[in-house]
């Protein structure tokens, strides 16, 4: 799925910026060939799963089968000492930032890069001409940190904390492969900018999270793989991706950030707070007084389309936070950190207000052990005090919930019957240290053919009551599931996978863009 950046308060029609998996589009067109047109049924069911793991592994392993940029501006090697001008001649990456200015395609080649310390990104782009870091080449471009452990070592910076806004911003972070070693803090991290996008990265083993952000605004992550981070006690107070007191740059009524097309595994909060390790959180609108329902004021921000399964906290987290839109989203056995006082729920709000769940699966699990006292992990939870949370079309599946819902038939309890979910059992302890990388998992959290999932859901964007500006934009996004099948009123089907579309890859939508005032 094409996803486009958003700007601030801008109208259709404006300067196309389309975010496209570069990496793996010649995979795409040469794995096209061999499955054609076919429908769903019989073996294009089995074609069409061998592409997405084909595809996924691809992802996993490192930009397999990207194509040759002809955008570049600069080059960048793992042992550049040249002017960055061509490939023959390549900098550093340290070279290429210093050079950079906006719209500057900053090509990094294929190889290992080493990170001793914090690579801090310092210049900006323009709303019409971002500076982009992304991988060039067939080979993977894997960034491994080799410096020291401890707060305040993430591996790319982008602006400082304290005040909004500041630093830079308009900047695109494109198929790189961090590896945190378990010792970096997290694997990017935002303070106070803006308009960023972090776009098909893998990240794993950092102390903290994948993507962690504090007061900044108009943000994607978008089909990033992330998983098995926040194992260092120093750093681990965190989750896969956090935006956390996400603040307003400008008062555009529309969204302002997405969360979309994730897979998310294996996250732990190895604090002695041990209340985080999300697959994704929504955290709190400022960094001192807040937490209530009172104080919770924050953009627009649409999580759509993420996998989240087998990590020790929650699957997706709204924590003292507004306007959020939580749709087709696939779950499965999260909350595995039984040192949590309580089981700590699937989809969860707490203290937040304007909150919408549509076209969601939570498959989740009953404790056994003394932990929680043979309690489930709910699926569905409201914790605190909330207003204005509403639900459609969501699935559970052993979690239930722990609220009487106001119209009990926008829910489904029913197993959601995966193709190959993992076989792992929570009650075992320590078990999300040990789930699947999403490589292996491959797409064993799709649907069966005889799913109760498939046609039970809804165009979240005819849910009556939504700001007109709101219900615009999610039409420019919901129409397409995690590998860009066609989602339609009448055939949409529930979580990140629409097995009711063609097994083919289709083309990537169009002028899905929004421009800066």
């Amino acid at each position: 799925m094409a996803i486009p950046s958003l700007h601030s308060g801008e109208a259709v029609g404006g300067s196309t910026l389309t975010l496209r998996r570069e990496r793996a589009t010649s995979s795409v067109n040469k794995l096209q060939r061999g499955t054609g047109g076919d429908s769903m049924i019989g073996d294009s069911v089995i074609k069409g799963r061998i592409f997405w793991c084909l595809l996924v592994l691809f992802m996993a392993i490192g930009n397999a089968g990207a194509q040759l940029a002809t955008d570049c501006t600069l080059y960048v090697s793992p042992s550049g000492g040249g002017n960055g001008a061509s490939p023959s001649a390549p900098t550093t990456l340290g070279g290429a930032q210093n050079a950079s200015g906006p719209g500057d395609v900053i090509c990094i080649m294929g190889g290992t890069y080493s990170l001793g310390s914090t690579f801090n990104v310092t210049n900006s782009g323009t709303s019409s001409a971002w500076i982009v870091y992304k991988a060039y080449g067939n080979s993977a471009v894997n960034v491994n940190w080799t410096g020291p452990s401890g707060p305040g070592n993430t591996m790319f910076r982008i602006g400082q904390q304290g005040t909004f806004p500041n630093g830079p911003h308009y900047l695109e972070f494109n198929g790189l492969n961090l590896d945190g070693k378990n010792l970096a803090t997290n694997g990017f991290s935002c303070g106070g900018a803006h308009h960023l996008r972090f776009l098909n990265n893998t990240v794993k083993n950092t102390g903290g999270a994948g993507i962690a952000t504090i007061e900044c605004d108009y943000l994607t992550s978008d089909h990033n793989i992330i998983f098995h981070n926040g194992y260092a006690p120093c750093c681990g107070w965190t989750s896969a991706i956090s935006y956390n007191s996400n603040q307003f740059l400008n008062t555009n009524a529309g969204l302002h950030s997405i969360i979309s097309n994730n897979i998310l595994a294996g996250e732990f909060d190895s604090s002695t707070n041990h209340t985080d390790g999300n697959g994704i959180i929504l955290d709190l609108s400022c960094r001192s007084g807040c937490g209530t329902l009172a104080t919770a004021h924050t953009p627009p921000v649409l999580i759509m389309n993420n996998v989240v399964y087998e990590s020790g906290g929650r699957c997706i987290s709204a924590n003292a936070v507004s306007d959020f839109y939580v749709i087709n989203n696939t779950c499965y056995k999260n909350g595995e950190d039984l040192t949590m006082n309580n089981p700590p729920g699937s989809f969860v709000t707490h203290e937040s207000k304007t909150g919408y769940f549509v076209n969601n699966i939570s498959y989740d699990w009953r404790n056994t052990t003394s932990s929680w006292g043979g309690h489930s992990v709910p699926s569905y939870s409201q914790q605190g005090s909330n207003s204005a949370i509403s639900y459609y079309k969501n699935m559970w599946f052993i979690g239930g919930l722990n609220f009487t819902p106001s119209d009990p038939s926008q829910f489904f309890n029913q197993d959601p019957l995966f193709v190959g979910a993992p076989s792992v059992d929570p009650n075992l302890g320590d078990m999300e240290a040990k789930a699947l990388s999403p490589s292996v998992l491959g797409l064993g959290l799709t649907l069966q053919p005889t799913s109760p999932a498939i046609h039970k859901g809804i165009d979240p964007s005819t849910i009556a009551g939504l700001d007109s500006a709101i219900a615009s934009d999610l039409k420019r996004y919901v129409y397409s599931d995690i590998h860009g099948n066609s989602r339609a009123a009448g055939s949409w089907d529930l979580g990140a996978y629409q097995l009711s579309a063609s097994a083919t890859a289709p083309n990537p939508p169009s002028g899905l863009t929004a421009t800066t005032n």
